[in-house]
């Protein structure tokens, strides 16, 4: 192994080692219950036989679901195998982009820093497993496989592309829909324009996605018709009313509020610059070759024009805090490898230099806000120092910092008393129980069935929650079959604030059925169905 090689392996394990370690250390500083706890008790349900779609409705994110329960099954029901999920594809991701970068650019110093990067704006915004943070890490990883497939022409990246555009669109839709739509675009204009002898690969990766795809329905029985309303349909309601900025859609991801200065440009200021930047290198090469002609320059960088702006009109209809910002060392990495390209030695080292000082600078900035402030958890206003041992509510939580945004922020304390108060009385009732909540792990601390109807509460924006929503029959009936073919009779509520379930209106929800209302503490109370006078 010659020295080169030795120093390459160690900047991997060092990249490894910290990629993995930034996210395992901020996830757990404080949580937002729901988007941190997304996936805890449905990937429990996984490892009993129960999966979404199915048995509980979801809207998006089932790949992450299996992948956090094969976590459970090697570290054990508990948190910290739920952060090494999120710190694992913060690893990969980094690794991937250090690999990929090598091969185009001889400078380790640089490639190491843009991955370094990489590693502390990714994952970590988030810190827990989210299903934007997959759709994001698997859409870069098929764009990066895709410019391999182009530049080097080897078979095997055109079979692995379909599997990691699949993977990523059974993440989240959006943003990989836009991203596999524009690959298959410029993959169809490569193969026409430039060369057609790999497509037969590409088909096949495709086909073999498809075979896993519908072996997955049949072990399972998910029924096709379910995972198309679920996954395509009513998804696709959400996102039409968000971009025509209709009536009922979610205030915060209307499109129109979105469209300003201040949104488009100054808030993606720096991805802008470096697109910008890749654009005008586009220009220059085209002028100097005076014609136009498809070639895997012009393609590329075009498709990664677009990407970039694919991931931003997606943040734009997102009701979510920016994930995004990992795409500035990633694009200033694309920009690096066409400088080496197309600008002459004379130049190209300075404006590389000060490429980098920028990615280390925005690199700081947004660290600051948005891991150090968790600002994706809505955690930027609270006193972080306040947060006492979630551990003290059950040893699963074993290293989390607990303290939520909002109504409990001042005193956590007082949350987790009544967690485990709440946790008490559904445990000391023995009948068949529905709980619907955005604290996501009752069922695995308490090692229970307690049928969850939905993985998300937004209502109209989650799941079809009134008449006037199309798809609002087929839940009603789900959630009504669920009740009568598990013989339950109670459904819990916990509420990580006052009334914020006020809006379910349990006389359309419970078909035919009369029920009474129990209130237990300030976050509990439940709905006992009982027979109709």
């Amino acid at each position: 192994m010659n020295k080169l090689v030795s120093f390459k392996l160690i900047l991997y394990i060092l990249l490894a080692t910290f990629a993995f370690y930034i996210n395992y250390y901020y996830a757990n500083k404080g949580l937002y219950p729901i988007d941190t706890f997304t996936f805890f008790d449905a990937s429990y349900y996984i490892t009993k036989g129960l999966h979404p779609i199915k048995d509980f409705w979801v809207m998006s994110g089932i790949l992450v679901d299996y992948i956090q329960a094969v976590f459970f099954y090697i570290f054990g029901f508990n948190w910290n195998a739920y952060i090494f999920h999120s710190s694992f594809f913060n690893l990969i991701i980094t690794l991937f982009f250090f690999y990929f970068l090598n091969i185009f650019n001889k400078n380790l110093f640089h490639n190491f820093l843009l991955s370094l990067s990489v590693a502390v704006l990714c994952y970590p915004v988030a810190g827990t497993p989210f299903p934007y943070q997959h759709s994001f890490i698997l859409s870069l990883l098929s764009l990066m496989v895709f410019y391999l497939a182009v530049y080097k022409e080897e078979k095997k990246y055109w079979i692995i592309l379909p599997f990691l555009m699949g993977f990523a669109f059974l993440s989240m839709q959006l943003p990989s829909g836009i991203i596999n739509l524009l690959i298959l675009i410029f993959s169809s204009l490569y193969f026409i324009t430039v060369s057609v002898k790999n497509i037969k690969y590409f088909f096949i990766g495709f086909i073999l996605f498809l075979i896993i795809l519908f072996i997955y329905f049949f072990l399972t029985k998910v029924s096709l018709q379910d995972f198309l309303i679920q996954i395509i349909f009513f998804p696709l309601e959400i996102g039409q009313g968000r971009i025509h900025s209709t009536e009922g859609a979610f205030e915060s991801a209307k499109l129109i509020n979105k469209l300003t200065i201040r949104g488009t440009v100054g808030h993606f200021k720096f991805i802008n610059i470096f697109l910008l930047a890749n654009l005008i290198l586009l220009v220059i090469y085209i002028r100097r070759k005076k014609f136009i002609k498809f070639e895997k320059k012009i393609l590329i960088n075009i498709l990664i024009f677009f990407s970039a702006c694919g991931f931003m009109f997606h943040q734009l209809i997102t009701a979510n805090q920016t994930f995004i910002f990992a795409l500035v060392p990633i694009l200033c990495g694309f920009f690096i490898i066409q400088i080496n390209e197309f600008l002459n030695i004379n130049v190209k080292e300075n404006i590389k230099l000060i490429s980098i000082l920028l990615i280390v600078f925005v690199t700081v900035k947004y660290h600051f806000v948005f891991n150090e402030q968790r600002k994706f958890m809505d955690l930027q206003n609270v006193d972080l120092s306040s947060a006492v041992e979630a551990k003290y509510l059950d040893k699963k939580f074993n290293g989390l910092k607990w303290i939520t945004p909002g109504h409990y922020s001042k005193n956590p304390n007082e949350e987790l008393e009544l967690l485990g108060q709440s946790l008490n009385i559904i445990k000391n009732d023995a009948d068949a129980k529905m709980l619907i909540t955005h604290y996501q792990f009752f069922s695995i601390i308490l090692d229970d069935n307690l049928n969850i109807p939905n993985r998300w509460y937004f209502p109209n924006q989650t799941f079809p929650a009134s008449k006037d929503i199309k798809y609002y029959k087929e839940y009603l009936k789900k959630f009504n079959q669920k009740l009568d073919e598990n013989k339950i009779n109670t459904i819990y509520i916990a509420e990580t604030f006052p009334g914020e379930f006020d809006f379910i209106n349990f006389d359309d929800l419970l078909e035919n059925k009369c029920f009474l209302k129990e209130d237990y503490n300030k976050i509990l109370y439940s709905i006992k169905i009982k027979k109709c006078n």
